[in-house]
């Protein structure tokens, strides 16, 4: 009897917090340690690391848009059927299955080609911090609610 109330616990927690998961969620900021950008404020920041390998103003300037670019209309959506779809400018970039681990407040998601992205996740008011590991190098991303 004990067994089958922590499994129906277990259960529960999970898809409450598959509750709050659910939804339209557009990214706002991302910090990959080599750059900050706000895409709510457009400001950006950048390390003198990452500037010494761009030391080239155009080509410094090029990251920059491409960044811009690719954060400012980038919209993850995960639906209450564990379907994960990530959209920029509201064309389809990535889309698989996800899952989420509330007990050890993770996100796996598997996207169709067969890649395994795994992110620690935490909710702060309307917000949901992503944090995850991209090349070895530790990034972090804030995305607000668009709609449930």
């Amino acid at each position: 009897m004990t067994l089958l109330f922590l499994i129906s616990l277990t259960v529960s927690c999970a898809q409450n917090e598959q509750d709050k998961i659910i939804g339209k969620w557009k990214i706002v900021s991302v910090d990959s340690g080599d750059f900050y950008l706000n895409t709510k404020t457009d400001s950006i920041s950048i390390s003198k690391e990452f500037k010494k390998v761009f030391n080239d103003s155009l080509a410094l300037d090029n990251v920059i848009n491409v960044a811009k670019m690719t954060y400012n209309n980038n919209v993850m959506e995960f639906d209450d059927s564990g379907v994960f779809n990530q959209m920029i400018d509201n064309e389809l970039k990535m889309y698989g299955t996800y899952e989420i681990k509330p007990s050890i407040e993770k996100i796996n998601v598997l996207l169709k080609d067969k890649v395994n992205w795994e992110t620690d996740y935490e909710l702060v008011e309307n917000q949901l911090h992503l944090t995850t590991t991209l090349y070895g190098k530790k990034s972090e991303f804030v995305l607000e609610r668009v709609k449930k």
